[in-house]
């Protein structure tokens, strides 16, 4: 019987295998610039107020992000405004809005970034062996 069971759940993580599809990405193509715009980001460390952390069920611990405007400013695209609801008396509830950052599509911009820099580092390398090369040759 339970040689039975093991087969039975072989074959359905086989099937569940053999059906799995990949989704198809459009509209791929290179980040580019984001230098410029990760500049534009100011990490800071932050608390919520303790009553608001509170009642919307928020750490009051330190963290670290960004300013929610200033990262709608470099990337509108990342950055959402979502409304959590908190009691406010019996049977009664309100809204609060809390700017959110998405930190996981952060990523792919911070290592073009890098990538950039990188670009840059590179060409000034190159431009230094080249002016020491002219220098010596004098």
């Amino acid at each position: 019987m339970k040689r039975a069971i093991s087969f039975a759940v072989l074959l359905v993580a086989a099937s569940l295998k053999i059906s799995a599809q990949e989704v198809v990405q459009n509209n791929v193509k290179p980040v580019e610039n984001a230098l410029i715009q990760v500049t534009k980001l100011q990490p800071v460390s932050f608390n919520y107020d303790k009553a608001w952390a509170e009642k919307l069920k928020l750490s009051a611990k330190p963290q670290y992000g960004f300013v929610g405007a200033e990262a709608k400013d470099a990337f509108p695209e990342i950055v959402s405004v979502q409304a959590k609801s908190y009691a406010s008396g019996k049977n009664a509830f309100k809204n609060a809005t809390i700017t959110k950052v998405d930190y996981e599509s952060l990523v792919p911009l911070l290592v073009a970034s890098i990538k950039e820099q990188q670009q840059q580092i590179e060409a000034l390398q190159r431009e230094l062996k080249r002016l020491k090369s002219q220098q010596s040759a004098k």
